[in-house]
């Protein structure tokens, strides 16, 4: 269908939502966000929750045109543009989604369905040009005018994005039948197998005759649905495009720290690991199990914020396409490996620690009965000597054995006893101490000598 053919009422919405590699902490500028009607008031009472405006900019209609995949950059001929918008959101884990959100003239979908479905192959890939500048460049420059932070060099968009088509109800026209839906939401040709191309229906939003909605992991269509429901579900999408990133930077980090403790911290000899080499891992290991609970998961039930049956299906379906809780679950098991790899590794040190502490231990008791064998004769002469009695006289040498010899005898006696009561007390003890380490490091040994190092 030519653009003068095309009804002037009839204009398709698409938005564009895109996970970025920037966050924004502790965001306290305008609090502009999207109309969402009835249920304005469920936003004002859970904002901290859901995604924040942080930037909004008008776009020209010709500003916004399409490059062509792997060729020279095209203009927007194929389609009429009549007004576009550019959004950035922040949301409670920090995490910047941005949208591009536009509208365009076209067809009823259900005879002319060709030129949203080539929408949405440029949209997927973030073929858009906008004056001029790749889509990339246009968010990194819009977030760093709202202060938002660079968390990643790698100047490419990250997987996670969502394209969601709004479009308007038709009198005479009949709602897109199973076919279309298919060419526009995974634009290929009928026929499809449908074991492979399962679309979900969100059932609050599918009236027979009037309204539709189907859901897809990268697109979802909805048709004949007032504004505020749009815009409802418009917040959704923002906000699950950025849980997904979320999962996806919580996993990379983990990983990432567990290889490096792996490559540069961990001993490859069994029975040498320290107490102390751990601490940073499991320091940022519960930063990330906290940030995965508090930021990303308490995300995943919208309807304890906005008790609306049509904007929960919508966000329970669109849920299950993404696999969220699925990618929670996942990423919350691994954790959960980890935690108990590091009490294995706590433990075993623990073991160890206790080992040589109670080495230790004998090894002071030792000293100190060395000491009170040096220490005790000398301290019973001195206290002898220097006391006035008749035995003791001031004419005689100290060194006088004749006169002198039961005294000399019973400091040996003193130095003696500590000692005796050492060996008595503790000769079994040390003894079985040194066996015991004895005997684990030679089992340690056979370990290292059967298994090979990695």
């Amino acid at each position: 269908m030519l653009a003068n053919q095309i009804p002037p009422a009839h204009q398709i919405r698409m938005i564009s939502i895109y996970a970025t590699r920037w966050r924004l902490r502790n965001w306290s500028g305008d609090q502009s966000h999207l109309d969402l009607g009835r249920l304005e008031e469920f936003y004002g009472l859970f904002r901290e929750q859901l995604p924040q405006v942080i930037y909004k900019e008008d776009i020209s209609a010709d500003a916004l045109a399409f490059a062509a995949p792997g060729g020279p950059r095209s203009g927007n001929e194929q389609v009429m543009i009549k007004q576009a918008q550019s959004w950035l959101f922040v949301l409670p884990s920090n995490q910047v989604v941005a949208v591009i959100d536009f509208d365009y003239a076209s067809g009823p979908l259900d005879t002319d369905p060709g030129p949203t479905a080539q929408i949405l192959e440029h949209c997927a890939y973030a073929q858009l040009l906008i004056a001029g500048a790749d889509l990339e460049t246009h968010i990194a420059a819009r977030a760093k005018l709202a202060g938002a932070e660079e968390i990643d060099v790698n100047q490419l968009l990250p997987p996670e994005r969502h394209q969601v088509v709004f479009a308007p109800y038709q009198a005479h026209h009949s709602l897109p039948d199973e076919d279309t839906l298919k060419q526009i939401l995974y634009r290929v040709d009928p026929p499809i197998r449908p074991e492979f191309m399962k679309l979900r229906r969100p059932s609050g939003l599918n009236e027979a005759g009037h309204t539709l909605a189907a859901v897809t992991p990268y697109v979802s269509l909805l048709y004949g649905h007032q504004a505020y429901i749009e815009n409802s579900v418009f917040l959704t999408a923002v906000q699950a495009v950025g849980t997904t990133a979320r999962f996806r930077q919580i996993w990379h980090r983990a990983h990432g720290r567990v290889r490096t403790f792996r490559d540069t911290v961990q001993s490859p000899v069994v029975g040498s690991q320290r107490r102390g080499d751990m601490e940073d891992l499991v320091d940022e290991l519960g930063n990330l199990e906290l940030d995965l609970s508090f930021s990303v998961e308490t995300s995943a039930d919208l309807g304890l914020l906005i008790p609306s049956l049509r904007i929960e299906s919508f966000h329970r379906e669109l849920y299950a396409a993404m696999e969220l809780r699925e990618r929670a679950e996942t990423v919350s098991r691994m954790f959960s490996r980890l935690a108990a790899s590091v009490r294995s590794e706590l433990t075993a040190a623990d073991i160890r620690e206790r080992e040589a502490s109670e080495a230790a231990r004998l090894r002071r008791d030792a000293a100190f009965t060395v000491l009170g064998f040096i220490a005790a004769p000398f301290t019973f002469l001195l206290g002898f000597f220097s006391i006035n009695v008749a035995q003791v006289n001031g004419h005689w040498s100290i060194f006088n054995w004749h006169h002198y010899l039961m005294a000399y005898i019973a400091a040996t006696v003193v130095a003696l006893v500590p000692l005796v009561t050492f060996f008595v007390l503790n000769t079994r003890a040390l003894g079985r101490n040194r066996a015991d380490k004895r005997l684990r490091e030679e089992r340690i040994q056979a370990i290292n000598s059967i298994t090979p190092v990695p």
